[in-house]
């Protein structure tokens, strides 16, 4: 019979207040999306770092049998080219690690990325690992110092060209970051908003059932019975608003990121995120959800009901 009331009280509260549960729900949704993509935001900022390295800054490209123009008319590098950069590198006092990676980790690691999408992998049905170069990816001790290394290996037999990866990745880490931070900053308010909808509703609520609560202490129930409604009418709210972020998150990936992104040429940027980590973030929210919903209703029903 108990168990029977609980649910009576709680098809009441949501009857009684149903455009607030309405608006709760629109609130925690919104929110708990931004909490989720900041989340996603993180995870493609964690994936761009582990591709491009994250304190990488300097690429000595070199040349390659495929290139005999400029800078590699001699054709392709040769061994004691090779140790002479090597030893350049290694020698360098502002230089902190070098790793070498060949033409076919090239073509290997550009075939991951850029053959997520069906013109890619046509391209690559085309192409060979003859056709990359192989490559030096140095490391500095000093993020900002690279024009010391730059012009010691520029010009130096087998070398094809260099590029500075910090400056070209920049505006894409403060894209990332500037969403993150703003992401967050949004979903703080929003459910700073949702936590005082929670107090309204539940001290409406409470006024509007204060009779059946004072009934209910006069015949000896428990403060938990008295709690139990008011805690399962927010929790299926802040579930419900979970589960519609899940679905945001989902459809972000499905429609932006497998849709968009990765048939255009945005897909050979980085490597991106997908349902691995729209899965990640969505677990994380809906459990944000839960307690979001859980912890300030026990909070707020020891206040407004005074048990």
């Amino acid at each position: 019979m108990q168990i029977r009331h609980i649910f009576s009280e709680l098809g009441t509260g949501l009857r009684r207040n149903i455009s607030m549960s309405i608006s709760l729900i629109v609130t925690m949704f919104v929110s708990l999306t931004l909490v989720g993509f900041a989340i996603m935001v993180n995870s493609q900022t964690n994936k761009t770092e582990d591709y491009f390295g994250d304190r990488l800054q300097l690429q000595v490209m070199l040349c390659a049998e495929e290139t005999s123009t400029g800078p590699c008319i001699e054709g392709e590098v040769t061994k004691p080219e090779r140790k002479d950069i090597e030893h350049a590198l290694g020698d360098n006092p502002e230089v902190e690690a070098v790793d070498y990676r060949s033409q076919r980790e090239a073509y290997d690691k550009a075939q991951q990325l850029y053959g997520q999408t069906p013109a890619g992998a046509k391209l690559f049905q085309v192409t060979d690992a003859k056709d990359f170069s192989a490559s030096y990816f140095v490391t500095l001790k000093d993020p900002n110092e690279f024009t010391g290394v730059e012009g010691q290996v520029t010009g130096m037999a087998g070398v094809s060209a260099t590029k500075n990866l910090s400056e070209e990745l920049e505006p894409l880490y403060k894209l990332l970051t500037w969403a993150w931070r703003w992401s967050l900053i949004i979903a703080g308010v929003l459910i700073i908003a949702a936590i005082l909808q929670v107090s309204n509703t539940i001290r409406l609520t409470a006024y509007a059932r204060r009779r059946e609560i004072g009934i209910m202490r006069l015949v000896g129930a428990s403060t938990w019975h008295i709690q139990l409604p008011f805690v399962m009418e927010a929790v299926l709210a802040a579930t419900i608003s979970g589960l519609l972020a899940c679905a945001a998150l989902a459809a972000f990936v499905h429609f932006f990121i497998n849709g968009f992104i990765l048939d255009s040429s945005l897909y050979t940027v980085t490597d991106w995120v997908g349902w691995g980590e729209a899965v990640q973030a969505g677990a994380v929210t809906l459990g944000f959800a839960v307690l979001l919903g859980l912890i300030p209703t026990l909070v707020m029903t020891r206040k407004y009901l005074d048990v």
